[in-house]
């Protein structure tokens, strides 16, 4: 072998000097070809094969959206924030506020009624203008609509559908709840009317009747949108009330680029099938964990589509709030399993405290937020937790009572 090619090498020798034209114009056409097929490997072979070290990286691992670390007294000039409200109780339960310029989205109001003035507390803050432009009501479970209602004293109520008034409400088209605080629920959708809210389903919304709209623009230059997405139970019955959840992609333009940021209620897999098939779903820096991070939700058919980069968990870790079986208290080791063949940059909002038989910060308050420090010139997008920043599997409730086998 080492013959051959010493032979093929004074072969080309010869032929150079023979033709030194000829091989001149072999040269510079190998030459172009190598620039032209690095050019297709960095623009195109690595967009395609993500995991190709340091192409673009779903996982978040490296190479993808890289999420700095924040400071509370940026978020307000924020371009785009999006809160993740942390219970002051010892439950699970949803509410995200979006924030763009002076308008809002609040996305649910859980997880019970006595944490209703938190919510509206940490509204104060960033709602200054004391108007709730838009809220999605994505299921009728108390965990997500108990703060809307909110508690009763003295004949008034301190619900966020009585403190606040509401542009348009988008809200879930079906139920299976028979409960008072449903009946509370739709009286509180009564007086938002009343007092002039627009009231739509998810349906109306993305079949755009009615004055319903399915995207939403949330700011001047249209750079903002809130996207309602197809959820097949908006118009078809499901034994699981999660099913029934309105389902929004918020997009941000950035010119080259986009980030996408998903919230799909307690949608569970049957609807998560449902959702990929209807609905052309990109690559999400950032997706709010389907049901709390339980076992039935944030399935394969979801993540593989999705590809989440950073991942929030509304639930309080390892409370066992409804004497479930070890293997469904939020968050899973079947969530946990499937979320990390994608990303550890998982965060999770509160936890039970064993001591005292209560509930404590793991993150606290979550702030994804797009913007700049005050000496900096380039805005990018950037986390912030009112108690810390240590993502889940580096916890040490984690380290006690889940495993980690992901990426």
């Amino acid at each position: 072998m080492a013959k051959n090619s010493k032979r093929a090498a004074r072969a080309a020798e010869k032929a150079a000097k023979k033709h030194p034209k000829l091989f001149a114009v072999l040269v510079v056409i190998l030459v172009i070809a190598l620039v032209a097929a690095g050019c297709w490997y960095f623009l195109v072979y690595r967009k395609d094969h993500p995991n190709t070290p340091g192409g673009h990286d779903p996982t978040g691992q490296g190479g993808g959206t890289q999420v700095l670390t924040g400071d509370l007294a940026e978020i307000s000039s924020a371009d785009l924030s999006i809160h993740f409200i942390a219970p002051a109780v010892k439950a699970s339960g949803d509410s995200a506020l979006i924030k763009v310029g002076d308008t809002e989205v609040l996305i649910d109001a859980g997880p019970n009624k006595s944490n209703t003035a938190e919510i509206a507390d940490y509204l104060s803050r960033y709602c200054t203008d004391g108007v709730l432009e838009y809220v999605i009501s994505t299921h009728s479970d108390s965990d997500h609509i108990s703060g809307f209602v909110g508690s009763s004293s003295g004949g008034s109520r301190n619900g966020i559908f009585y403190s606040y008034p509401i542009g348009t409400l988008i809200q879930f088209d079906r139920h299976n709840d028979d409960t008072a605080l449903y009946s509370e629920y739709c009286d509180a959708v009564e007086y938002l009317q009343e007092q002039g809210t627009k009231v739509y389903t998810g349906l109306q919304c993305w079949n755009n009747e009615d004055g319903a709209q399915r995207t939403y623009y949330l700011d001047e230059a249209q750079t903002i949108s809130m996207n309602i997405l197809y959820n097949y139970f908006y118009e078809h019955e499901s034994d699981d009330n999660n099913n029934y959840s309105v389902c929004m992609l918020l997009s941000q333009d950035l010119g080259e680029t986009e980030n996408h940021y998903l919230f799909t209620g307690d949608l569970e897999k049957e609807g998560e099938e449902y959702l990929v098939e209807y609905n052309s779903l990109p690559h999400v820096v950032l997706y709010k964990a389907g049901h709390h991070g339980s076992k039935t939700s944030s399935n394969d058919v979801l993540l593989e589509k999705i590809t989440p980069e950073y991942v929030v968990v509304c639930c309080c870790a390892g409370y066992n709030q409804y004497g479930a079986a070890e293997e469904n208290i939020f968050p899973t080791q079947a969530f946990v399993d499937r979320i990390g063949a994608y990303t550890d940059k998982v965060y999770v909002t509160i936890m039970w405290d064993e001591q005292t038989n209560g509930y404590r910060e793991m993150n606290g308050d979550i702030v994804f937020y797009y913007g700049k420090g005050e000496d900096e010139t380039e805005k990018s997008l950037r986390l912030w937790c009112s108690n810390n920043t240590t993502i889940l599997k580096d916890t040490e409730w984690f380290r006690e009572n889940r495993t980690w086998s992901g990426v």
